[in-house]
């Protein structure tokens, strides 16, 4: 299974009563806990990676669907982040690591920082529709780089959004997947961030 819905009461971001809590759809790495996200970097195994694309994955999606701020973290950097997260986790071992960023986004989103001119990306979405497409053979290890990134700017999408919780609806993210597939290979020069920002705009006009 590529997502669920996750139930988040926003109570724990100091928001609303526990009755009001919202379901916000989760792809991916998200739905992992955070006592695994912990070991994953405790041992600075390979899977520590997977953690990290989705979460720049993630802060990319907020950053470019936010009404206001497109650099989520400020003066802050991807590094501060991690540690928060450490600790976050380590504290709160069977919070979903999905749950755990969208927390620390909610505070970053209350505190003063830096408001960059342009939307904010990092990690693969600076990388090209054409790397993308090479990255999908079947022999290519950087697959899977991608999915996890789609996988969390979706889930920041559906985060953050005030228009829904879900963006993709009733598909599946393979069909996201596939409907990338096509767009990248119709415009290869273009960043994947770009082709992902296609596919939510698709996406809301077609709900």
């Amino acid at each position: 299974m590529y997502w669920r819905i996750s139930i988040v009461s926003l109570i724990l971001l100091g928001a609303v009563p526990p009755a009001n809590a919202v379901e916000i759809a989760t792809y991916g790495t998200g739905l992992m806990s955070c006592s695994t996200y912990v070991n994953a970097r405790e041992g600075e195994s390979a899977d520590e990676v997977t953690f990290i694309d989705w979460l720049v994955g993630y802060l990319s999606g907020v950053n470019a669907t936010s009404n206001r701020r497109n650099n989520v973290l400020g003066i802050s950097g991807i590094r501060e982040t991690k540690y928060k997260l450490d600790h976050f986790c380590r504290t709160r071992p069977l919070v979903q690591f999905g749950e755990a960023v969208g927390m620390l986004v909610m505070g970053a989103s209350a505190a003063p920082g830096a408001h960059s001119v342009e939307v904010t990306n990092y990690g693969s979405g600076f990388k090209s529709c054409e790397t993308y497409i090479e990255a999908r053979e079947p022999q290519s290890l950087d697959n899977a780089e991608f999915l996890d990134w789609l996988g969390g700017y979706l889930s920041g999408v559906n985060a953050i959004s005030l228009r829904t919780n879900n963006i993709l609806g009733g598909s599946e993210l393979t069909q996201a997947i596939y409907w990338l597939d096509n767009y990248c290979n119709a415009h290869p020069k273009e960043p994947f961030a770009m082709a992902v920002g296609a596919l939510v705009t698709a996406d809301h006009r077609n709900r």
